[in-house]
């Protein structure tokens, strides 16, 4: 496929475009410095430093998806350094989170002007994201444990991975989806789910204290970069300047808080018909 190299002005400005109309989507206003200061810079230093890479890399053979691989296989490089009781190697896996997310905005860049975007890039990219949650969650509280030497913080690692993985309200949404492939009869599997189940939520007034209790929760330390940059600010202090107890207290509340979520999800899957309909 013979692609028209573009020059590194016009990849910029497709990209500062790109990302201002994709995060006002998600109701973030990317270059109002007042109202969202940290987005304005870190969205700034993702979208340079992308855009300097897409740019490199519109003249070789690497694919969007290659990118997205190299993403992911970065998480498993987070984990292992994380884990390593090793000072130089921490500092150096506080640099990759802070800077992996450049590889997350440049495969879907590279996708558009290599005219490659699909839904297998997609699915690749929230797969990697979610690897990448699991990793950094499982390589903090080996990180935890090293300092502390409390046996009790891998356990909180591991059950935290189970926790997320044995998600009740997900599973449903995995097996809902399986079962749309299998059905032959899509039109009378879609009238077995509750799809009006959110209007019928946030119509309910007694609703609203749940709404803002469920956003303060998801919010907390959650996987967005402000958050891993706040955690990587604290282990560089931890390990380089001043021991802390800050980070252990942290993960028991990050631990808490997915507790809460994974009651919240079987809660409203057994009890509210939140995918499927009661039959």
């Amino acid at each position: 496929m013979n692609i028209k190299k573009l020059a590194f002005k016009k990849i910029r400005k497709m990209h500062y475009r790109g990302q201002t109309v994709k995060l006002r989507s998600m109701g973030i206003a990317m270059n109002n410095f007042f109202k969202n200061p940290y987005t304005y810079f870190k969205s700034r230093y993702y979208i340079e430093t992308s855009a300097i890479l897409v740019f490199i890399l519109q003249f070789t053979t690497i694919t969007p998806n290659f990118l997205t691989y190299i993403y992911t296989l970065m998480s498993f490089s987070i984990l292992f350094l994380l884990a390593s009781n090793s000072d130089i190697c921490i500092l150096l896996a506080t640099i990759l989170l802070f800077t992996k997310g450049t590889l997350d905005w440049a495969d879907g860049l590279l996708a558009r002007i290599q005219k490659r975007t699909s839904n297998l890039g997609f699915l690749l990219d929230n797969w990697g994201a979610l690897v990448g949650s699991y990793a950094f969650l499982l390589g903090l509280s080996i990180y935890i444990y090293n300092k502390e030497e409390e046996q009790v913080f891998i356990i909180l690692g591991i059950l935290l991975i189970l926790i997320k993985a044995l998600d009740l309200r997900n599973y449903a949404y995995h097996l809902a989806m399986y079962h749309m492939f299998k059905e032959k009869n899509k039109k009378a599997f879609l009238n077995k789910l509750n799809l009006k189940k959110n209007n019928k939520y946030k119509k309910n007034i007694n609703f609203s204290y749940f709404f803002f209790f469920k956003n303060i929760v998801q919010n907390f330390l959650d996987e967005r970069s402000r958050s891993t940059d706040l955690i990587c600010l604290i282990i560089i202090i931890d390990t380089f300047y001043y021991p802390t107890d800050l980070l252990k207290y942290l993960y028991f509340l990050i631990f808490l808080k997915h507790v809460l979520i994974f009651a919240a999800g079987l809660h409203f899957v057994i009890n509210k018909n939140f995918i499927f309909k009661n039959d």
